[in-house]
C-alpha cells in the first residue's frame, strides 16, 4: 500500500522540476551505426515525419520553471543543428540557469562564439575512439571535425578569460572499440583542454525484457505502443568476445590517468569488476553491485520530447504525463499523470531501467 500523504509531501517538497531537458528536434547530420535512436535499428529511422519543438514554448518552460532554476540539457537528435539554438541558450543565460549540451562535435567550430558568449556550463561530445574506430561508427571525417571543434571551443573561451563551457569528451564502449579506450584517451586525445571525461559502457535491453515491460505499461498505465523500447533490444551474445580484464585494466588506467591530471571521470558502470560486468554483459542487473531498487527522478526530473510529449524518463519515452503545446509544465509536473506513475516507481522498477543512463546517476 502506498502512503498517498508521503507522496504528496514529497511532491510539494518539489513544487518545479530541478532538471529539464528539451529533446529540441528529431533530427541528426551523421548517423552513428549503434545509437538506439539514430542506429542501424534506431527507433528513429523509420519516422516519415521529424518533429521541432517550437522556440516560443521552450522560453516559455525556462520562464515558468525560473524561481526553481533548474539544469537544463538540450538533446536531439543533433541540438546543434535547431535553428534557434542560440535563443535558447539566452534566454537559459537570462534566467541564470545551467546547461549542458551534448553534441557530436561536427558543428563546434560553426557556433563556437556563441557557445562562449552565452556560458554554457558543459559542452559533451562524443567520440567513439581514435580516427578510424570513429570514423566507422559515425562517418568518414567526423573525428577530425570533432577534434578540431573542442580545439576551437577552448581557444575561444580562453581568449575572453571565461571559465565556461567546460569541456568533457563521452566514449561510449562497444564491442568494436573496447580494445582502444585507454589508447584514445591517453594517447590519442588532448586532453589538456579537457575539465570531464565519460566512459559509458553500451546499454541495451533483452526481448524478454521489452516484453514484459510493455507488459507492464499496458496492465499499469494503460499504454499500447511501447517501441521507443525497441531500439535498446540486443542479444548478449553481442557482447560475448569483450575481454572483460582486459577492458577493466583500460578503464582503471584511464582514471588514474585523468586523476593525476585534475580531470573529473564519470560513467557507467561504476564498479569495474570482474563479477560486475559479467553480470552486465550477460543481462544479470540484478545481481550487479550498481543495481538500483528504485528511482528519484520522477521528483526531480521532465523531459519534453520535440513533439511537446512530456515524459518522466531520458531514454524510454513511451508513456506521456501531458504535452506542452496543451498544458503548462507546471500543471503536468503536479498533473495525475505524473503523480500515477511517482507512486509505481516509489516501489517498482521497471525491467528495462537498468538501460537508462540516468539509473546510474548519483542525484
Amino acid at each position: 500500500m502506498i502512503n498517498n500523504n508521503l507522496t504528496k509531501a514529497k511532491s510539494s517538497i518539489y513544487p518545479y522540476p530541478r532538471w529539464v531537458v528539451f529533446q529540441l528536434l528529431e533530427r541528426c547530420n551523421l548517423h552513428c551505426k549503434m545509437c538506439y535512436e539514430w542506429g542501424e535499428e534506431g527507433s528513429y529511422l523509420e519516422k516519415k515525419f521529424l518533429e521541432q519543438l517550437d522556440v516560443g514554448i521552450i522560453k516559455k518552460v525556462i520562464s515558468d520553471c525560473r524561481e526553481a532554476k533548474p539544469y537544463f540539457e538540450l538533446f536531439g537528435g543533433e541540438p546543434l543543428l535547431y535553428p534557434q539554438v542560440d535563443e535558447v541558450l539566452s534566454a537559459i543565460k537570462y534566467y541564470e540557469c545551467s546547461v549542458d549540451i551534448p553534441t557530436n562535435g561536427t558543428l563546434l567550430e560553426k557556433y563556437a562564439d556563441m557557445l562562449v558568449e552565452n556560458e554554457s556550463r558543459r559542452i559533451w561530445v562524443s567520440i567513439d575512439g581514435p580516427e578510424e574506430i570513429n570514423d566507422t561508427q559515425r562517418g568518414k571525417g567526423v573525428y577530425k571535425k570533432a577534434v578540431a571543434g573542442l580545439r576551437k571551443l577552448y581557444e575561444t573561451r580562453e581568449e575572453r578569460g571565461k571559465k565556461f563551457p567546460m569541456l568533457g569528451v563521452t566514449m561510449v564502449v562497444t564491442p568494436l572499440n573496447y580494445k582502444y579506450v585507454e589508447h584514445f584517451f591517453i594517447d590519442e586525445l588532448d586532453t589538456s583542454i579537457l575539465s570531464w571525461v565519460s566512459i559509458e559502457f553500451q546499454l541495451y535491453i533483452t526481448e524478454s525484457c521489452c516484453e514484459r515491460y510493455s507488459q507492464i505499461f499496458k496492465s499499469e498505465f494503460g499504454v499500447e505502443d511501447t517501441s521507443c523500447a525497441r531500439g535498446l533490444v540486443r542479444n548478449i551474445n553481442d557482447f560475448k568476445d569483450i575481454d572483460i580484464p582486459e577492458l577493466i585494466r583500460q578503464v582503471n588506467s584511464v582514471r588514474s590517468y585523468c586523476r593525476e591530471k585534475g580531470i573529473n571521470v564519470i560513467g557507467y558502470p561504476k564498479t569495474m569488476d570482474i563479477d560486475n560486468l559479467k553480470s552486465f554483459y550477460s543481462a544479470g542487473w540484478d545481481r550487479m553491485i550498481d543495481k538500483r531498487s528504485s528511482c528519484s527522478f520522477p521528483w526531480l526530473y521532465v523531459e519534453i520530447c520535440a513533439n511537446g510529449d512530456v515524459t518522466p524518463c531520458h531514454t524510454f519515452y513511451d508513456y506521456t504525463i501531458g504535452n506542452i503545446y496543451r498544458e503548462s509544465i507546471l500543471d503536468i509536473w503536479n498533473g495525475e499523470r505524473l503523480n500515477r506513475f511517482r507512486k509505481y516507481t516509489r516501489k517498482n522498477l521497471f525491467p528495462v531501467c537498468a538501460a537508462c543512463s540516468r539509473y546510474y546517476s548519483d542525484l
